[in-house]
């Protein structure tokens, strides 16, 4: 294990502030990685992606580089604009699984 895996382990463990924030970053990078390997599915490159999905080629930049956060709105955008639904399930907090898959 690294030193940061280390440090992040610790850090989780001892503070709830930091694990709320690992968490919330965690986030974004899920949603990230969800959107470009739609993209990637679609074989599209980001600008040409943007203008299938009516989003701009900055927005999808920013979600796949988890920048930002995208709504519920933008997500279901994207989807219906791929012939796609979203799925969002609930877990338990002590599981590792993913909070929100597309379909």
């Amino acid at each position: 294990m690294s030193k940061n895996s280390e440090a992040i382990k610790k850090y989780l463990s001892e503070s709830v502030e930091f694990k709320q924030a690992f968490e919330e970053e965690q986030l974004k990078l899920d949603l990230a990685d969800m959107v470009f390997s739609l993209r990637e599915q679609t074989g599209l490159d980001q600008t040409n992606f943007a203008k299938k999905v009516k989003k701009s080629r900055s927005t999808i930049a920013r979600i796949e580089n988890a920048q930002m956060e995208p709504s519920l709105s933008t997500l279901k955008d994207i989807a219906h604009s791929l012939g796609k639904q979203i799925e969002i399930n609930f877990v338990d907090d002590n599981k590792n699984n993913e909070a929100a898959s597309v379909k």
